[in-house]
C-alpha cells in the first residue's frame, strides 16, 4: 500500500477540485439546453423566460433574483440536485399584459442519466438533453400550465386547487387577475417639457 504524504493529498484536492468542476459545467449547459429546447418546442418568446434563485447566497433574504444565466441560479442541495427556478411570461394584448408562472426545477446527473423533477413528485428520467428525450417533460409542463388557467378558480373553489401541478391560491388568483403590464415601457411621443418656474423661483415645488 502506497504512503499518502501531504503532496498526495493536495494532488487530491485538485483532482476533486476539477471533478467538481467538471460536473457542474456538464449541468449547467444540461439547465440551459433544457430551456432552450423547451422554448423552440413550445414557440415561447424567448425574452419571456429566465432563471430565478430564490436563496439568500444569491438574491439576499426575501428577495428572488431574476438572470438569464442558469449558473447564476443554480444551487446543489443537501439532496444531491440542483434547483432552480424557472419563470415563464405569458404576454397578451391590453392594460393587464404580463402574467408569471414559476417552475421549481431540480435535476441530477448520474453516470448515464439525468434525473429530472418539475413539481416535486413527479420525476422524468432522460439519457441526454435532446429533443426527443426531452419531449414527455415539455408537454407535461404546457398541460399544466394550460390545467393552471382552465381550472385553476374551480378546483380552488372546490378544494383548494388539489389536482393541479402548478399550485393556485387566492394571492395567485389574485395576481393573475391584476396582471404585470407590458414587459416594456412604451416610448413617450414627445419629449418631456422642461417645469415652468413657479412664484418661488424656478426649480421649486409649490
Amino acid at each position: 500500500m502506497s504512503k499518502n504524504d501531504y503532496s498526495e493529498l493536495c494532488k487530491a484536492l485538485e483532482g476533486a477540485r476539477a471533478g467538481f468542476a467538471g460536473y457542474r459545467s456538464e449541468c449547467v449547459l444540461f439547465a440551459a439546453q433544457f430551456t432552450r429546447g423547451f422554448v423552440e418546442y413550445a414557440n415561447w418568446p424567448r425574452e419571456l423566460v429566465a432563471y430565478e434563485a430564490a436563496w439568500e447566497g444569491v438574491a439576499g433574504p426575501g428577495e428572488a433574483a431574476v438572470t438569464q444565466k442558469p449558473e447564476d441560479a443554480m444551487r446543489l442541495d443537501e439532496d444531491g440536485f440542483w434547483h432552480f427556478g424557472l419563470r415563464l411570461g405569458l404576454q397578451t394584448k391590453g392594460p393587464k399584459g404580463l402574467d408569471r408562472i414559476k417552475l421549481d426545477v431540480r435535476f441530477k446527473k448520474l453516470e448515464t442519466r439525468y434525473i429530472l423533477s418539475l413539481f416535486g413528485f413527479e420525476d422524468f428520467e432522460v439519457a441526454a438533453p435532446t429533443p426527443e428525450d426531452l419531449q414527455p417533460i415539455f408537454d407535461s409542463i404546457l398541460n399544466a400550465v394550460k390545467r393552471h388557467y382552465d381550472y385553476g378558480l374551480r378546483l380552488f373553489l372546490e378544494n383548494g386547487g388539489r389536482g393541479l401541478k402548478i399550485p393556485i391560491s387566492a394571492a395567485r388568483l389574485a395576481e393573475m387577475a391584476r396582471g404585470h403590464g407590458s414587459t416594456a415601457a412604451a416610448p413617450a411621443s414627445h419629449p418631456p417639457a422642461p417645469p415652468s418656474p413657479g412664484p418661488a423661483g424656478p426649480g421649486t415645488v409649490p
